[in-house]
């Protein structure tokens, strides 16, 4: 099977950068051939490329004469661009964020079925986006455990903790959950972008912590690995992951509908009394029993092959003039936020062709004009942004509505 998988970015690596990389790197192993495209592309594509997989910034770039069975679409944006080069191909529009604009579905008419890495996601699809509940395949986060050997037992209690997040800096939460950790005579440390140390390879850090804190898949590395896990990142804290609430929590992909309460000295203090050595290891089994990569892959295998199928069997195939109502709309509902990102690349450019001012004076004059011309482009975001909330609402409202109607019977007759 030939799929092509799209992203915002396969530049650092991060949650959807990973996920890719991951699901390519089993499809591969599997005898698949997948290709990535996306417009920013760094680390992770020559990652991939290492791997044989063609990467691109532009889909003219692919192969010559290859062409995707289905495209694995991660972020609108660059799903619809896919959607546009190959409108005989199915797409899959998948939702792994819920409440990232980038995460919105693709409208595209040839999108043939959505998927939902969460629950959170699929209540975003159906709630917010006014997608088809029957159109949406729920296929859970999972983990590479060949990539995170188990590591020893834990200890009575937690000696080294970690905040293993992109958003922890010195001076944010991880502050906070330093401070109180070392009330309780834990040392703490941080991992990620945010405090310039980000790696390739988290497993032998997680192997040497015994109380990570983390959400999203980072959270399922650490519990894999066999760590205690608090389920937390800058928005808020929830609680410490135990055999009872793991498939609640997963489900939910360990995000931020988990994490209710701030990050304050008194909750982080709360959620570690939590600890139960029993508890971490009985959720760490059964994680690296279920939550694997080899199971989530097999799942999208099963949703590329029942999607191909369906299509394959349509007689009602969209034609080009489908595709041209769609596109029209689409870069219609767009131009707004084109322009005003061109104006704030505009803006920067001209900062950066600045010569230094000379006096205070001029300095304090500069820098108020600047902050003038960003706080205008701001207000028109704002504005837009108002905009498309009330029209996604009036539209949401509409297929409500519609929909109460063809449940309660009525017909045209």
């Amino acid at each position: 099977m030939r799929i092509l998988f799209t992203n915002n970015t396969f530049d650092r690596p991060a949650g959807t950068e990973l996920s890719a990389f991951d699901a390519i790197r089993r499809l591969k192993a599997l005898g698949h051939e997948a290709a990535a495209f996306s417009r920013q592309l760094g680390e992770v594509a020559e990652r991939l490329r290492a791997l044989g997989a063609p990467v691109v910034d532009d889909l003219d770039d692919l192969p010559e004469g290859w062409t995707p069975e289905i495209v694995h679409g991660q972020h609108f944006w660059e799903t619809s661009l896919a959607a546009l080069r190959f409108p005989g191909t199915p797409v899959l529009s998948f939702c792994r964020g819920a409440t990232p604009w980038q995460e919105a579905p693709c409208r595209a008419p040839n999108v043939a079925g959505h998927v939902a890495v969460d629950e959170d996601c699929r209540d975003r699809l159906v709630e917010e986006e006014g997608v088809a509940p029957d159109s949406i395949t729920v296929v859970l986060n999972g983990v590479d455990a060949d990539r995170f050997p188990p590591r020893p037992p834990l200890p009575e209690k937690p000696a080294r903790a970690l905040v293993f997040s992109n958003y922890a800096k010195p001076d944010n939460y991880f502050a906070t959950i330093r401070a109180a950790c070392a009330g309780e005579d834990i040392d703490c440390e941080a991992l990620g972008v945010g405090m310039g140390n980000a790696v390739a390879d988290p497993a032998p850090l997680l192997a040497g912590s015994d109380l990570v804190f983390a959400k999203g898949k980072a959270a399922l590395e650490a519990l894999v690995t066999g760590c205690g896990v608090i389920v937390c990142d800058e928005p808020g804290i929830g609680h410490l992951v135990t055999g009872s609430n793991l498939e609640s929590l997963r489900r939910r992909s360990f995000g931020y509908s988990c994490m209710p309460d701030p990050v304050t000295a008194e909750n982080v203090r709360r959620v570690v009394g939590e600890w139960r050595r029993e508890a971490c290891r009985e959720a760490a089994e059964t994680a690296r029993r279920t939550a694997t990569l080899e199971a989530t892959v097999a799942a999208l295998l099963a949703v590329y092959e029942s999607t191909i199928d369906a299509w394959n069997r349509r007689a009602d195939r969209p034609g080009p003039e489908a595709f041209h109502r769609w596109a029209t709309g689409f870069f219609t509902e767009n131009t707004h936020a084109f322009k005003l990102g061109r104006e704030m690349q505009q803006i920067w450019r001209e900062g950066m062709r600045l010569e230094p001012p000379i006096g205070a004076a001029e300095a304090t004059a500069e820098m108020n004009r600047i902050l003038h011309s960003f706080r205008q482009v701001e207000e028109r975001i704002a504005k837009y942004e108002s905009r498309l909330q009330q029209r996604d609402a009036k539209i949401l409202n509409l297929k409500q509505k519609l929909r109460s109607r063809e449940s309660g019977g009525h017909g045209d007759g």
